[in-house]
C-alpha cells in the first residue's frame, strides 16, 4: 500500500502542471510547464524560445478590442504565458499589435491566494492571475477581482455560445471571469495501446468511437489486463485520486456542487446518482482494480510506459510528456480516452473545466488585460490565429496528429453534454475534505482519517460542514455582499 501523504503530494504537484483548461479546477490541468508549490520564479518578458518554437503572426488581423495605452502587465500564475505553446501566438499578437508586454511571476497554484492577497494589500496588484480551484466562490467573495463587464463584450463573436457558462461564474450580478479555454474532458485515462494490442484487449479509443466506452467495458479491460499476467505484477487504474473520482461522478450527469440559475450553489452529495457512482468506484477498489503499485504516485509515468498498469487517470497536461517520450521511442504507442460513460445515464456526460485569467482588484491595466484575454479566446476561434496556435502547440508539445485531433475535439462545448461542477472552492479546509473523501472512495490511500470507511460514512461525517459553507456563500449572494 502506498502512503497517503505521498499521494497527496503527487496530487498537489499535478495541480500545478497547468493545462489549457486548468492550473485550476481540476486541477484542474495542459499548458506546458510545472512549478513547485513552494517556489516562486520571476521571468522577464521575452519570447525566449524562438529556436524551438518560432511563431510568426504574419498578416493575421483580429479584433481583440480598441487601442490601449502600451503597458507592461504583471502576471501571477502557474506558467510562463509568453512562451507556452497554446498561449504564445496570442501573446505575440497582443505584444506586436497593442504594444504591451507581460512580466510573469510563476508560483504553485496553492500559493496564488497568499501572493495575491499580499500584492493587493501592498498596492502592487498584478494585472492577470490564473483561475484556480479556490477562485470560485472563495476568492471571488473577497473583493479581490475587477469586474470586466465594461471591458469585454460577451456578444462579440469569439464569445458566442459561451454566455451560459461564463454567467455561471457571476458574483452578485457581475462578470469577473471570462474563461478563454474549455475542456470537456479535463481528465483522461491514459493507456499503452501497444501493450493492449499485444494482450488482445479491445482498444478503448475504438470502443469510444463506437459508443461502447462505458464503466462496464473499462472494467472488462482492466480485468483482462490484470489476468493476462501470470506473475501478478500488473495493476489496473491509478492516477490523480480526487479528480479521477470526481470525473466518474460527473458522468452520471449530476455534479457534486452545481451552480444554479440564480448563482447559488446546490449540493448533490446525497443524490442517488452520486451514490451509484461512488458505489461503482468502491467496487473497483474492493476488487483491486483501482490500486497503486508500491512506491508509485499519481504522476508517475513508468507504469504506463512499461505496461504494468492498465490506465492512469490524469489531467491532459501529462499527455505532452508521453508524446515527447514517443518521439524518442518509435515502439511506444500511448493514447487516451475520456472517463467512460455511465451505462445508466441517458447521455454521455463529461466534466467540464474552464481556464482563463482574472484581473485582480487594484490592477492599473484592466483594459489592456481584457484585450489580452480576448486575444487568447480568439486563438481558439479565429481561423488564422487558430492555425498558427496549432502549429505552436504541435512544436511545443510534440503531439501526433491523432493525439492532437482527438484531444482538441474536446475543446468545443457545443459538441458535448457538459457538466459544470465546482466542489473545491468553498474554502481550503472544506475543499481538502472533499478531495480526501473522493480519493478514498476510489483508492485505498491509507488515510489516517478515512481508512476503511465507505463513501456513505465519509459523506455523513462531513456533510454538515460542507453544507454550512454552501449556505454561507449563498447568504452572501442573497444579501448582495461580496
Amino acid at each position: 500500500m502506498i502512503n497517503f501523504k505521498r499521494i497527496l503530494a503527487g496530487v498537489m504537484a499535478a495541480a500545478t502542471a497547468v493545462s489549457l483548461a486548468a492550473c485550476s479546477n481540476s486541477g484542474t490541468s495542459t499548458t506546458a510547464s510545472t512549478s513547485s508549490d513552494d517556489s516562486t520564479t520571476s521571468t522577464e518578458t521575452t519570447i525566449d524560445d524562438e529556436i524551438d518554437n518560432p511563431v510568426s503572426i504574419g498578416d493575421i488581423s483580429i479584433d481583440a478590442g480598441e487601442e490601449v495605452e502600451p503597458a507592461e502587465l504583471e502576471y501571477l500564475g502557474c506558467y510562463d504565458i509568453t512562451t507556452a505553446g497554446d498561449v504564445k501566438p496570442a501573446y505575440k499578437y497582443f505584444s506586436e499589435n497593442y504594444g504591451c508586454t507581460i512580466k510573469c511571476t510563476i508560483v504553485g497554484s496553492l500559493q496564488i491566494l497568499e501572493k495575491l492577497t499580499t500584492a493587493i494589500s501592498s498596492g502592487e496588484s498584478p494585472d492577470l492571475v490564473d483561475y484556480a480551484d479556490n477562485t470560485f466562490p472563495l476568492i471571488m467573495s473577497k473583493n479581490m477581482y475587477t469586474p470586466l463587464d465594461e471591458y469585454i463584450d460577451l456578444s462579440a463573436p469569439q464569445w458566442s455560445g459561451l454566455d451560459q457558462y461564463i454567467n455561471k461564474y457571476k458574483w452578485n450580478g457581475k462578470n469577473y471571469y471570462y474563461p478563454w479555454a474549455y475542456n470537456i474532458s479535463p481528465y483522461f485515462l491514459i493507456y499503452n495501446r501497444g501493450v493492449f494490442e499485444q494482450i488482445g484487449i479491445d482498444d478503448p479509443k475504438e470502443l469510444y468511437d463506437k459508443g461502447e466506452w462505458t464503466w462496464d467495458t473499462m472494467t472488462d479491460c482492466i480485468r483482462k489486463f490484470i489476468d493476462s499476467d501470470s506473475d501478478g505484477a500488473r495493476t489496473g487504474l491509478y492516477g490523480a485520486t480526487a479528480y479521477t473520482a470526481h470525473a466518474f461522478i460527473d458522468t452520471t450527469g449530476t455534479p457534486l456542487i452545481e451552480i444554479g440559475d440564480d448563482g447559488k450553489l446546490i449540493s448533490n452529495f446525497n443524490n442517488a446518482n452520486v451514490d451509484r457512482a461512488a458505489n461503482f468506484m468502491q467496487t473497483l477498489k474492493k476488487e483491486g482494480l483501482a490500486k497503486f503499485q508500491e512506491g508509485v504516485i499519481d504522476v508517475d509515468e513508468d507504469p504506463i510506459v512499461s505496461g504494468t498498469a492498465a490506465f492512469q487517470g490524469m489531467g491532459e497536461w501529462i499527455i505532452t510528456n508521453y508524446a515527447r517520450k514517443m518521439t524518442k521511442d518509435d515502439n511506444l504507442d500511448i493514447f487516451f480516452v475520456p472517463i467512460p460513460r455511465d451505462p445508466e445515464a441517458d447521455n454521455y456526460y463529461y466534466s467540464m473545466s474552464a481556464f482563463g485569467y482574472l484581473v485582480p482588484a487594484g490592477s492599473k491595466n484592466a483594459k489592456q488585460a481584457s484585450v489580452f484575454i480576448n486575444c487568447c479566446r480568439l486563438s481558439n476561434t479565429d481561423e488564422d490565429l487558430k492555425a498558427t496556435t496549432k502549429t505552436s502547440i504541435m512544436k511545443n508539445k510534440k503531439y501526433t496528429d491523432e493525439q492532437y485531433d482527438f484531444l482538441y475535439s474536446f475543446k468545443d462545448v457545443s459538441n458535448f453534454n457538459a457538466v459544470v461542477d465546482e466542489p473545491y472552492g468553498l474554502d481550503e479546509t472544506t475543499g481538502q475534505i472533499i478531495k480526501d473523501i473522493l480519493g478514498n472512495t476510489l483508492f485505498d490511500l491509507q488515510s489516517e482519517t478515512y481508512a476503511g470507511q465507505s463513501w456513505t460514512q465519509m459523506r455523513e461525517a462531513n456533510i454538515g460542514s460542507i453544507n454550512k459553507q454552501i449556505e454561507y456563500y449563498n447568504g452572501l449572494i442573497s444579501s448582495g455582499n461580496s
